[in-house]
């Protein structure tokens, strides 16, 4: 997946490690990279999730490892269409994107109905987040100038 970066050339959507304050990897955060410039961009619907991810560790998080998959389900749907289908086209990942969220959002909404049936205020508040990160993606907002 491509879009135009701001020097006129091609930026590729990566899975990449972040590495926050020399102590912190978290893994498989999509990324837009440009090898011309080299410059980077996160994907605008997982900064956010970054963003309080980078928050909750403080200024000096101790040493480790985080899946940003685990915090994000759009990242998480990406890490699983971009590990089965290295080789898709814009196109093709496009519409496997689009049948990967519909199908996350029916579980997902599956599991709200016993969180709410089992009355588990933690359990109906972590689906609804995890719906939230889903709901208002539209693939033509963020890859609207792809190549």
């Amino acid at each position: 997946m491509r879009k135009t970066c701001r020097c006129g050339h091609v930026m590729e959507l990566e899975l990449r490690t972040v590495v926050y304050a020399k102590r912190v990897e978290i893994r498989n955060v999509p990324v837009f990279a440009c090898t011309d410039c080299v410059s980077y961009e996160v994907l605008q619907p997982v900064k956010p999730d970054l963003k309080e991810c980078i928050s909750t560790l403080g200024e000096q998080p101790s040493k480790q490892d985080v899946s940003f998959g685990e915090r994000n389900e759009l990242a998480d749907l990406f890490h699983e269409q971009l590990l089965a289908w290295p080789d898709a086209t814009d196109r093709e990942m496009e519409h496997r994107m689009q049948h990967a969220v519909e199908e996350r959002i029916n579980l997902l909404l599956d599991i709200m109905g016993y969180a709410q049936k089992s009355n588990d205020e933690e359990w109906i508040e972590t689906t609804q987040r995890r719906l939230g990160q889903l709901s208002g993606f539209v693939w033509q907002a963020h890859f609207s100038n792809a190549v």
